[in-house]
């Protein structure tokens, strides 16, 4: 199990990030019009999942992933994680949907935490994969973990 010489931060990309909080001051600011229609009848009990969803956007685009040499955190969201390395029970990988978007999942004694390749850019993706099989135990990943790692491999001309 390698060391790392400096903690390694992983987010969405700038323009992502951009993008999505524009939307959210406009989904935001459309809630607001929704309050202000005088006769809105049933409308007016959109603007809370209006507003919800302008939140959500926000929020989204503040997780990080950070990894370390003591642990695997995830910030920035609704729910934080942070996950010891040797509180991970088993890593496994599924290729999911019509692009066959490759989605890792951690398994620890406190639950489970989803990394999908939607959210990370492709070399960002990567170098998570490596750092994970570089810091943790291989027994602990499953047959479908490398089976998915080797049809992504030869996809993206991974490294083993």
């Amino acid at each position: 199990m390698g060391e790392l010489l400096t903690e390694e931060v992983f987010s969405a990309p700038k323009w992502q990030k951009i993008t999505y909080r524009i939307l959210s001051i406009l989904v935001f600011a459309l809630g607001i019009n929704v309050l202000m229609i005088k006769e809105a009848g049933w409308l007016l009990f959109l603007a809370p999942l209006i507003f919800f969803i302008s939140v959500s956007m926000f929020v989204y685009t503040r997780q990080k992933l950070i990894i370390s040499n003591d642990e695997i955190r995830l910030i920035g969201g609704f729910k934080r994680y942070f996950i010891s390395w040797n509180a991970i029970t088993k890593v496994d990988m599924m290729r999911l949907g019509k692009y066959k978007t490759p989605t890792a999942t951690i398994y620890y004694a406190g639950g489970q935490l989803k990394l999908n390749r939607s959210f990370y850019l492709e070399p960002q993706f990567k170098r998570i994969l490596l750092l994970l099989e570089a810091k943790t135990n291989p027994e602990i990943f499953t047959k479908t973990y490398w089976e998915a790692r080797s049809q992504i491999s030869q996809d993206w001309g991974l490294e083993k």
